[in-house]
């Protein structure tokens, strides 16, 4: 509060009118430039507060050593200047010990003359930075950008093993202030339908895509009744099987294409419409397990620890209305590899808030919304590695 309460009394609240014959000295020009200057400083106080707005990582050395890089980027200080750190700096640590808070801060030189070929000689004020290691005790102000407990002014410096657990001598990132404006990925989903009746998903998938636009997290949108050979344009697509499985070569090729590029396949293989025939789901599972050995992809059951279960929401077991909270060796509801994910929990219909027999729980269908994320989140980290 004593920070803005200072920018507030800064702000001037009256501007220099111009008029024709007034004469601009060094003092008039000055007070034009410093009104706007602390507007502006104070609109990045106020309205952003202090903290890195992007880069400024810090790693530390290869070997480890005392010393760490500040890697390019910016900042806003708390008094709303904007801090620019435009190569990498070296910082050694020297004999310090204990916890320690490196910071970054802001300053301003002297007037230096400086010559121009055209203009002749003029002044200019270089805005700088500085970096520097200080107990967590001490008050600073600047933007924090790591701490470190340690152990003896000898101690190597290294990278946390976990970045949520960093140990004695390793670099804690965790109180970064993060400011920046956030950069929520977007994924394209598209459906399509292999035989029955198109359209059976689209209320659940377009309930999906709301829930995570909603949530802001992934900016998914969704295309419905794509044709196959369109599979390249989308991050995740969900293949909804009615019936027998039939699979031509052209089909087989864009499968294999699309998946070889950083494509990921959802696949769910659901009754006719208006049947209930488990024995033909079966054959059409069968006839698509064959498939996917014809690609030389082979599917395992979703263990507790897969990306699947885990990032970004903790499951369990991955949630479902039709099925009871187990798991069988022959049949889990689960299953995924090389990009194609299978799913018997016929998640179409409960993200759009349906299920056989009865109406699910709204726990249910956050949860499905919520590994829907997971679903996305991880079609989205395997197209980038493509």
């Amino acid at each position: 509060m004593a920070t803005q309460d200072k920018i507030l009394r800064n702000c001037s609240l009256k501007r220099l009118h111009p008029t024709d014959g007034m004469a601009v000295t060094a003092k008039v020009w000055a007070e034009a430039h410093a009104y706007h200057q602390l507007r502006h400083q104070a609109h990045l106080a106020l309205a952003h507060d202090a903290g890195i707005l992007s880069g400024l990582e810090v790693i530390a050395s290869d070997p480890p050593d005392g010393t760490v890089y500040i890697l390019p980027g910016g900042a806003i200080a708390p008094d709303g200047e904007l801090i620019i750190v435009p190569e990498p700096v070296t910082y050694d640590l020297g004999t310090a010990e204990g916890e320690l808070w490196l910071w970054l801060t802001y300053a301003e030189g002297q007037p230096r003359l400086e010559s121009d070929p055209e203009a002749g000689e003029r002044f200019y004020i270089h805005t700088q930075f500085g970096v520097e290691a200080q107990p967590g005790a001490v008050s600073v102000s600047g933007v924090e950008l790591a701490r470190v407990r340690r152990t003896a002014g000898a101690a190597a410096v290294t990278d946390a093993g976990n970045v949520e657990y960093p140990l004695p001598d390793e670099l804690d990132l965790r109180f970064r202030q993060e400011i920046g404006a956030a950069r929520k990925p977007a994924a394209r989903l598209g459906v399509c339908y292999l035989g029955g009746e198109a359209g059976v998903r689209d209320v659940g998938v377009q309930a999906l895509s709301r829930a995570l636009r909603h949530a802001g997290h992934v900016s998914l949108w969704v295309d419905l009744e794509i044709a196959p050979l369109d599979f390249a344009a989308y991050t995740l697509v969900y293949l909804v099987v009615q019936g027998a499985l039939q699979v031509e070569a052209e089909l087989l090729n864009t499968l294999y294409t699309y998946l070889q590029a950083g494509g990921t396949l959802f696949v769910e293989i659901v009754p006719p419409t208006g049947k209930k025939s488990s024995g033909k789901v079966a054959a059409s599972e069968a006839e698509f397990f064959e498939l996917l050995n014809s690609l030389g992809i082979s599917l395992a059951a979703v263990e507790a620890d897969h990306p699947l279960l885990t990032n970004p929401h903790l499951f369990a077991l991955s949630p479902s209305a039709e099925q009871p909270a187990t798991e069988t060796v022959e049949a889990p509801r689960l299953m995924a590899g090389d990009g194609v994910v299978f799913s018997r929990g016929d998640y179409g219909r409960l993200w759009g808030g349906q299920c056989a027999g009865s109406l699910p729980t709204r726990a249910s269908i956050r949860a499905s919304h919520e590994w829907g994320e997971n679903l996305v989140s991880s079609a989205l980290r395997r197209r980038a590695k493509s």
